[in-house]
């Protein structure tokens, strides 16, 4: 073994034989300030191809693509340099894309491929792909008229709200706009998975970034799920520490439970910080939907009895939203001691990225089969994380294809309650020891 990875281990608290696969450490994963421009450029790292983008075992040279390539030009400049097989073979439900790949081709890849997952022509994904294909053919993947409605109706009546706090400077109307605005962006995530929209950049209305969720959230924990590649897992260490490590400390495993109350209603203020920073180093680029939020203070300040009372009510509209966001986020799907977490045995004799991304992964009964609730907190999981580019919309015609093809593979699927996910939660954060069962997704406990 490498000396990185023996490193890593030790970084990481996990025995080396029980990481997922993959050939080395992340690159910055335990950098003090993480960011998704540190992530995406460790990986460029990690995945030393230089200048190309690789596709399993060949890479390829898209530059002259870029400015034709259907989900726009940002998927690609974000990527260059790094392995996209996962993102490539998600994001591409047809063969159209795979028949373009011979254009570009530059040579064979030179060392085996960072990641441990596989994409066989007979395994889990790609045999699901070819039963959902016809479907999709069929209904298409963009959004439907209520989608749109959802979400264009939650942006207005958190502007309305808003407007109606700051004019009256009342807290309550405050906090609903705040919930609103959370929606909003749970909303609008579903359109910045997909290809250039007007509508992801609702999510910039908050204190965070449409363009880096793109790559911590669709690039990072889409892609590796509750792994050592996933930000959206070492991001929120020492605070909340997820997976199994033997040395948490009490506080980590118990006392979570209380100081998250303190932390949820500013996370979203300490990115913002983080941001700020990260523009000042040159780390991150100016967009302009980085003044998005900021415009909203100037509105409220105007409209309210004082430039104090819209401070105070902007202040209340984003905590409220951060700790919507931050409460619903963390708790929805892939957070329980039954699911798979990096340091629990991993499938090493069949890593078939589709199985692996059902061992991280659970879907709440009570939220299925209501698209309000499907979009605003990140419903219909499995699916999304399976075809994370096909809109919330369009999802629930797939499960025919997906019961269908675990059946063909004698995987178990049931759905389970919000509420054991909310226990299930603290469990994980609890727990200091791995699982060390082979994975078998959706399986009860006995």
């Amino acid at each position: 073994m490498a000396p990185k990875e023996l490193e890593g281990a030790k970084q990481c608290n996990l025995k080396p034989q029980t990481k997922a696969g993959f050939r080395g450490y992340p690159t910055d994963r335990d950098h003090p300030l993480k960011s998704p421009m540190k992530w995406i450029n460790g990986k460029r790292i990690d995945d030393d191809i230089g200048p190309y983008w690789r596709i399993h075992d060949k890479l390829y040279d898209v530059t002259k693509f870029i400015n034709r390539h259907p989900g726009g030009r940002a998927w690609l400049e974000l990527t260059k340099g790094t392995d996209i097989t996962e993102a490539f073979e998600s994001a591409h439900v047809t063969e159209k894309a795979s028949s373009l790949l011979s254009n570009f081709y530059v040579r064979e890849a030179d060392v085996p491929r960072n990641s441990p997952y596989t994409f066989h022509e007979n395994g889990f994904f790609k045999t699901f792909k070819r039963k959902v294909r016809p479907i999709l053919q069929k209904v298409g993947t963009g959004p439907t008229l209520k989608m749109l409605m959802i979400q264009d109706g939650l942006m207005l009546i958190f502007c309305l709200l808003g407007l109606y706090a700051a004019s009256k400077h009342c807290y309550y109307a405050a906090i609903a706009a705040g919930i609103a605005l959370a929606m909003t962006a749970m909303c609008a995530h579903n359109f910045f998975h997909q290809k250039d929209n007007f509508r992801m950049n609702y999510f910039d209305l908050t204190l965070l970034s449409s363009h880096e969720w793109r790559i911590s959230h669709a690039l990072s924990h889409h892609l590796f799920t509750n792994s050592i590649y996933d930000i959206e897992i070492s991001q929120l260490e020492p605070y909340w520490e997820y997976l199994p490590k033997p040395n948490k400390t009490f506080l980590q495993r118990y006392g979570c439970i209380v100081y998250e109350q303190i932390f949820m209603p500013t996370v979203l203020f300490l990115e913002a910080i983080k941001k700020i920073l990260f523009l000042f180093t040159g780390e991150a680029k100016f967009r302009i939907q980085n003044l998005f939020p900021y415009f909203e203070l100037f509105v409220m300040m105007m409209v309210a009895p004082s430039l104090g009372a819209g401070l105070k009510t902007w202040a209340v509209i984003h905590s409220a939203c951060s700790f919507w966001f931050s409460g619903v986020g963390i708790i929805v799907a892939h957070h329980h001691p039954d699911i798979y977490r990096e340091g629990d045995k991993f499938r090493d004799e069949d890593p078939d990225w589709g199985l692996c991304q059902l061992d991280a992964v659970r879907d709440r009964a009570e939220i299925t089969g209501n698209l309000f609730l499907v979009a605003t907190t990140f419903g219909d999981h499995t699916l999304h994380h399976l075809l994370p580019t096909v809109d919330h919309s369009k999802l629930h015609y797939c499960y025919d294809a997906l019961f269908a093809t675990c059946k063909e593979f004698d995987i178990p699927f049931h759905f389970v309650s919000q509420w054991e996910l909310f226990k299930g939660k603290y469990l994980c954060l609890a727990s200091n020891k791995p699982n060390m069962n082979p994975p078998g997704f959706k399986r009860k406990t006995e």
